[in-house]
């Protein structure tokens, strides 16, 4: 799917700083802060006025269905939109996921919002082969490759729309030089340590 092109809304939309301004960051259970603390997850840990709206479990499919009652009519100066990853392990397309996350960016961009695409943090993949995750997964098989075709997609749209684009994929590995599985629960959501890592990359793509 081509990304239609448009300009960006971020640099005459506002006067105030983005530390100002109300953002909706959406996803899924990375989003939401599955396995951590209040105030730990990531979206919690960022400054300015944010509203986390991630679902554990949730599909880029379930996002788009409820992006109207949770982003729209919310009216936020920007948002934060990260999925993909459930899909996918569910045995969704990539094509879908595509679909599904292009709606939702044109429909903010439409609708005068600062759009910030954010590519999820990769899991551990090595522990997801190691544990009961591969048994009610039936994607997993070639998910690695999925994800990152998926990232390059993100950030080509983000790229060719003038968009900041939140990569953890790209810079988590950054802070991770001790072992990545040290950052995880899982093998898929990440710990206190894992959302302060995403927290910083977060702050210092967004909050420059």
């Amino acid at each position: 799917m081509r990304a239609r092109v448009h300009r960006s809304e971020e640099k005459g939309r506002k006067s105030v700083s983005w530390g100002e301004q109300k953002t909706i960051v959406l996803g899924d259970s990375i989003t939401e802060g599955y396995g951590v603390s209040d105030g730990e997850c990531w979206v919690d840990a960022m400054p300015g006025k944010n509203r986390n709206r991630g679902i554990s479990g949730d599909t880029t499919a379930g996002m788009r269905r409820r992006f109207a009652a949770h982003v729209l009519r919310d009216a936020p100066d920007r948002v934060v939109i990260m999925g993909g990853i459930n899909d996918l392990s569910e045995g969704g397309t990539l094509a879908g996921v595509e679909e599904n996350l292009f709606y939702m960016y044109e429909q903010a961009q439409r609708s005068g919002i600062v759009l910030v695409p954010a590519v999820c943090v990769q899991p551990d993949f090595n522990e997801l082969l190691n544990n009961d995750w591969a048994a009610f997964l039936p994607g997993l098989h070639g998910l690695p490759e999925k994800l990152d075709a998926l990232a390059q997609w993100i950030r080509a749209y983000a790229r060719d729309n003038g968009c900041i684009c939140l990569d953890f994929a790209q810079k988590f590995p950054e802070y991770t030089h001790d072992g990545y599985c040290r950052y995880f629960s899982d093998g898929v959501h990440p710990n206190a340590r894992g959302h302060a890592i995403m927290a910083d990359i977060a702050r210092k793509i967004l909050y420059p």
